[in-house]
C-alpha cells in the first residue's frame, strides 16, 4: 500500500539544508510520476560563480583559451525518462530523481524505494531532493556521508513519531524506509564526483564507448538484496561507495535504475551496442514503449524503470527548461 505523505523537516535543521523542494520541479506532477521532472538544459557560467576571474588576468594563453572553453560548457538532460511497474499506478513508481544547477555545478541524485518497507518514495524523495538542495560545502559531503545524511535521518524519525498510524502500521514504518542511492556532480573544470548505494547506476559514455560504470561492473552483480541506505541504519554504518574523474566535452552520464543498468550490462557482455538504441529513445512515449517491448520479451524486469542522460556541450545553446 502507498501512502502519499509529504515529509516536512524540523526549523532546527534549517541552516545545514535548503527547503526541501525549493527546485520549481519538485512541486510539479506528470502523468509519468515524479521521475519525469528535472531540467531539460543547464548552463553554468564560471566567470560569475567560479574563482576563475580572480586569476583571469595572470593566465597564460592556453589556460585563457581552456578557461573560455568552460565557460561555455553547457549541461543538458537530454533524457528524463521513467515509467512505473506494469500493473501499478503512476503515484506507486518509486523511482525519484531531482537535478539542480549548484554554483559552480550540476547536482544530480536517482533513488530506487524499496518496496517492501514502508514510505519508501517517501524516503527515496527525501534523499535526492537533500543531496542535491543542500548547504552543506561538497567537501564535507564528500568527506563524510553522515555529514548531509545523519541529520536527515534524525529529522525522519521526528516526523514518523508524529503521524497517526494503526498499530500495524507503526511496527512496520518502525522497521525503516530504505532505498537505493546514486548521485552526479559535474564542476565548472569538468571534474566530477558520484557516490553511490546499491544497484541504481552511473555510466560514463564517450563516443559512444563506455569509459566507467559505477558502482556494479556487470549483470551478474544484481540481486533481490541489493545494498540499501535506511532511516534506522547510522550514517557512519552505510558502505557508501564514492568515485570521481574529468570529463570531456561530448560526454554523456547516463544513470539509471536497476532494471535498464542491467540490461545495459547484458548487452555489453553479448557485444551489442546499447548506446545506439538508448539514443533513439527521444521521448517520454518511446521509452514506455521500448520499455513494454523489453518486458515482453523477458529482456527486462518488470520493475520501475528511469533512465537520465546528462550530456555534456561545447556549443552555447538558449537558455530554458522543460518538464
Amino acid at each position: 500500500m502507498t501512502l502519499n505523505l509529504l515529509i516536512k523537516l524540523p526549523i532546527a535543521i534549517a541552516t545545514v539544508f535548503r527547503p526541501f523542494f525549493s527546485n520549481t520541479f519538485s512541486g510539479l506532477h506528470s502523468p509519468y510520476g515524479y521521475a519525469n521532472f528535472g531540467f531539460k538544459e543547464i548552463a553554468l557560467n564560471t566567470q560569475k560563480y567560479s574563482d576563475r576571474s580572480l586569476y583571469n588576468q595572470t593566465l597564460k594563453p592556453e589556460l585563457k583559451k581552456l578557461d573560455k572553453e568552460l565557460s561555455e560548457a553547457h549541461f543538458e538532460l537530454i533524457q528524463s525518462f521513467s515509467v512505473q511497474k506494469a500493473g501499478n499506478l503512476i503515484a506507486e513508481c518509486e523511482d525519484i530523481w531531482h537535478c539542480v544547477k549548484r554554483n559552480p555545478m550540476v547536482s544530480l541524485a536517482l533513488s530506487d524505494g524499496a518496496t517492501e518497507s514502508s514510505f519508501a518514495r517517501e524516503w527515496a524523495r527525501e534523499l535526492v531532493t537533500t543531496f542535491v538542495n543542500r548547504q552543506l560545502p561538497w567537501q564535507e559531503v564528500y568527506a563524510c556521508a553522515a555529514n548531509w545524511l545523519s541529520p536527515l535521518q534524525t529529522s525522519w524519525q521526528q516526523w514518523l513519531a508524529h503521524q497517526d498510524l494503526s498499530w500495524f502500521a507503526k511496527r512496520k514504518a518502525g522497521e525503516g524506509a530504505f532505498a537505493t542511492f546514486v548521485s552526479l556532480e559535474v564542476f565548472a573544470d569538468l571534474s566530477w564526483k558520484s557516490i553511490a548505494v546499491g544497484d541504481s547506476c552511473l555510466f560514463i559514455v564517450r563516443d559512444r564507448c563506455l569509459q566507467t560504470s559505477f558502482p556494479l561492473q556487470k549483470s551478474q552483480e544484481f540481486n533481490n538484496r541489493p545494498k540499501l541506505i535506511g532511516t534506522n541504519v547510522k550514517a557512519a554504518n552505510i558502505n557508501i561507495s564514492q568515485i570521481h574523474g574529468e570529463a570531456k566535452f561530448g560526454d554523456r552520464f547516463y544513470l539509471t535504475t536497476d532494471a535498464i543498468a542491467c540490461w545495459i550490462f547484458k548487452q555489453l557482455e553479448a557485444n551489442q551496442d546499447p548506446w545506439v538504441k538508448l539514443d533513439e529513445i527521444s521521448s517520454q512515449d518511446l521509452f514506455a514503449e521500448w520499455v513494454t517491448e523489453l518486458r515482453d520479451r523477458h529482456e527486462i524486469a518488470n520493475d520501475d524503470t528511469t533512465l537520465l542522460c546528462l550530456k555534456i556541450q561545447d556549443a552555447p545553446m538558449s537558455q530554458s527548461c522543460e518538464s
